[in-house]
């Protein structure tokens, strides 16, 4: 029995003797490359002395690395440009016009040329006799997941960006739960960053109809719920991959996402609910066909399909929805005195803690919420020693409060949140019952980056004004810093106040919250505080 190593060897041996056969491709074949580019003509590093004449054919192709899709390899490939003629060769470089072409030639693009190159028949070989063998082990078996990937891989080879983004698209939109769909995204968005860089400053899509779906349209829909959409293809094979675009109607800016493909014909897909909101959505559908050609199926950006999204009923609008509802509760320890070394009792501190709850609203109100603390407070001055004759002043109050925040949220990305807010305040302190009130305006999204100004005024505690900048660097992450000044606890002296916040939502939904400061009167009269809380969300 052979060996199957020597098997392999003795196939890889005929291989090898069947190259010196008549047939010279490769001998064919003059490469070089792209040295200058002048108008509407190229100067290409291939000429007389590689066989290439006037009138010869010229093609042009860019190298391409790209990753395997299984192995994430590095593979090299290449992708056409165009083709020429040539119209005057020298010795060892040739021009060639390529007229409008030259949008698309860059220099240091490979050029290959046809050279006709008759050779004389070469010697008649022996023929190779191979013994028999029995069959060797069988090849590893792969499982059709793999299997598919590989071959939509390998039919790229030598395709257009534009194909190969198709090709994928279509692989994704019918098989979006393959095991390689990440990792196909990953090179989708590569190879379409890498069409926008070679595509010419003046060019455009396409955009007109290349292929047409049926659809049956909704007029209406309720508001914060998601509106899934079923199109048919008139005609399958012309279509490769189809994208949903939608927009809160009145937006500048389409968002989308690629359609499901069911059983060929069917594209499937939702309008998030997010984005499902009074008074309505647009949409259209934009379809690529498998050369990579792109237009429009159903709608236009212009002129696109609409659904009227009524108001929500009051009911509705305090329904159950994740996120929608919040309670935080927290306490703060202010030290006015902490590093105040001199003589006497300089004590200066305030202590507040609160529970409140939030509900979220959708529209131009944009939450609702009720709460509860307790403030006390000892001391209030920069520069009083107390004493028997002149005691320490302490102050207390327990209140309650009502708070609404009302704003928009733009629809265009662009734009940038502003809201208003406020609390009513009422309590009972010392001097018996007290009102207050705070008011306050944000600029940017209170779950992102926002820029808030906030001022209160208590009756029976004094006033608190505030600056305060917030940020989400990580998903679970929010930070916020602040500077402020207030004359609390007795309504005496004014100090200030630098603060911070970290709150890590790191549990689903509670949320850990921490927070530090420092506060003084005067540059002899300051100190550091301390604060916490927790945060639940559902």
């Amino acid at each position: 029995m052979t060996h199957p190593w020597t098997r392999l060897w003795m196939a890889a041996t005929v291989s090898a003797l069947a190259l010196v056969a008549p047939a010279h491709a490769e001998d064919a074949i003059a490469q070089g490359a792209v040295v200058k580019i002048e108008q509407q003509e190229i100067y290409v590093s291939v000429g007389v002395q590689q066989g290439a004449s006037a009138g010869a054919q010229l093609r042009v192709k860019r190298a391409l690395k790209l990753r395997h899709p299984v192995t994430r390899a590095l593979v090299e490939d290449w992708i056409p440009v165009g083709a020429a003629t040539i119209t005057q060769a020298g010795a060892s470089m040739s021009r060639a016009v390529v007229g409008e072409l030259v949008a698309d030639v860059k220099v240091g693009d490979v050029v290959e040329v046809y050279v006709d190159r008759p050779d004389a028949p070469a010697p008649a070989l022996p023929p190779v006799v191979v013994p028999a063998s029995t069959p060797g082990p069988a090849a590893p078996a792969v499982d059709p997941a793999t299997a598919e990937v590989v071959g939509v891989f390998a039919a790229q080879t030598g395709q257009g960006l534009d194909a190969r983004i198709a090709g994928w698209e279509r692989f994704l939109s019918t098989r979006p739960g393959s095991p390689y769909a990440d990792a196909i995204r990953r090179d989708l968005d590569g190879l379409r960053g890498l069409r926008e860089q070679l595509r010419p400053a003046t060019s455009t899509s396409d955009g007109g109809v290349v292929a047409t779906v049926q659809h049956l349209a909704r007029t209406r829909a309720p508001a914060g719920a998601a509106i899934p959409l079923v199109f048919v293809l008139d005609q399958p094979s012309a279509v490769a991959s189809a994208f949903l675009h939608y927009r809160p109607k009145g937006a500048r800016t389409y968002r989308r996402v690629m359609l499901t493909r069911e059983n060929d014909i069917y594209l499937r897909g939702s309008i998030p609910a997010d984005v499902v909101a009074p008074p309505g959505v647009d949409y259209f559908v934009e379809v690529s066909t498998p050369t990579g050609r792109s237009g429009v199926a159903l709608g236009t950006p212009a002129e696109p399909l609409a659904i009227e999204i009524a108001e929500p009923t009051l009911l509705d609008r305090f329904g159950a929805a994740p996120g929608m509802s919040s309670v935080r509760i927290a306490a703060d320890y202010q030290d006015f005195a902490t590093f105040d070394d001199r003589a006497g009792d300089r004590t200066d501190r305030v202590i507040t803690a609160t529970v409140d709850f939030t509900y979220r609203l959708p529209g131009a109100v944009q939450s609702v919420g009720v709460g509860y603390g307790v403030f006390a407070g000892r001391g209030g001055s920069e520069d009083q020693a107390w004493t028997d004759a002149s005691p320490l002043p302490r102050s207390g109050f327990h209140f309650g409060y009502a708070d609404v925040e009302i704003g928009m949220e733009p629809k265009d990305a662009p734009r940038v949140p502003l809201s208003f807010g406020g609390k009513l305040i009422a309590g009972v302190g010392k001097e018996g019952f007290g009102l207050g009130i705070e008011g306050r305006f944000r600029i940017g999204s209170r779950d992102g980056t926002n820029l808030l100004l906030a001022a209160r005024t208590i009756e029976e505690v004094g006033f608190l004004s505030d600056i305060r900048f917030g940020a989400r660097p990580a998903k679970d992450l929010m930070i916020g810093i602040s500077v402020g000044a207030t004359n609390q606890p007795i309504r005496d002296d004014v100090g200030v106040r630098l603060g911070t916040e970290l709150e890590w939502v790191g549990f689903g939904n509670i949320s850990l919250i921490l927070r530090g400061s420092w506060q003084g009167r005067s540059v002899d009269h300051g100190g550091v505080g301390a604060g916490g809380g927790v945060g639940f969300y559902w």
